[in-house]
């Protein structure tokens, strides 16, 4: 699926519920309306490394290895650690991470001599795209339950104090 503009944060001018997506996002029979710009000026845009160590939890040497599986297709734990210049039992760890993560994947080979390598190959990138963006919905729904759950605490904090003012946090 292309996608032709980035989701907006949006929010609900009848009971201020917030959301991501395009302007056709409706809530309390209405549509939802785009926040102001001066919202976006008060956060700093995530960088890719942030964001990727943020959300998924993948260190900047788990994309090298990634990258490095998504270019050369097929490799072992040896290679990529005389590639990356890392520890091989750390690339190992790193792997793992990125297996369980969805993006690259691992199967056992058996070697003419005997014995068994196991090889990290890519997942393809769609698939890594949606694997991704469905981590990261869920995890945009986890993190505004959090700030959810700040909210009401600072609502139960004024109500407690008798105080109808905003200033529990300022």
């Amino acid at each position: 699926m292309a996608r032709t503009d980035p989701p907006a944060l949006v929010r609900c001018p009848a009971c201020d519920a917030l959301a991501i997506g395009s302007a056709d996002v409706t809530c309390c029979d209405g549509a939802m309306e785009p926040l102001d710009a001066d919202v976006d000026a008060a956060v700093a845009e995530p960088t890719l490394d942030a964001l990727l160590e943020t959300v998924f939890g993948i260190s900047e040497t788990e994309l090298e290895l990634c990258l490095c599986v998504m270019e050369d297709g097929d490799a072992t734990v040896a290679e990529l650690a005389e590639r990356v210049g890392v520890d091989r039992s750390v690339v190992a760890r790193h792997l793992a991470d990125l297996v369980e993560i969805g993006v690259v994947e691992r199967e056992r080979r058996l070697l003419r001599q005997g014995g068994h390598v196991y090889v990290y190959t890519p997942v393809p990138e769609a698939t890594v795209r949606d694997r991704l963006a469905a981590a990261f919905a869920a995890w945009v729904e986890a993190a505004a339950t959090e700030l959810d759950a700040v909210s009401r605490e600072k609502i139960e904090a004024m109500t407690d104090r008798g105080d109808d003012s905003q200033s529990v946090f300022r």
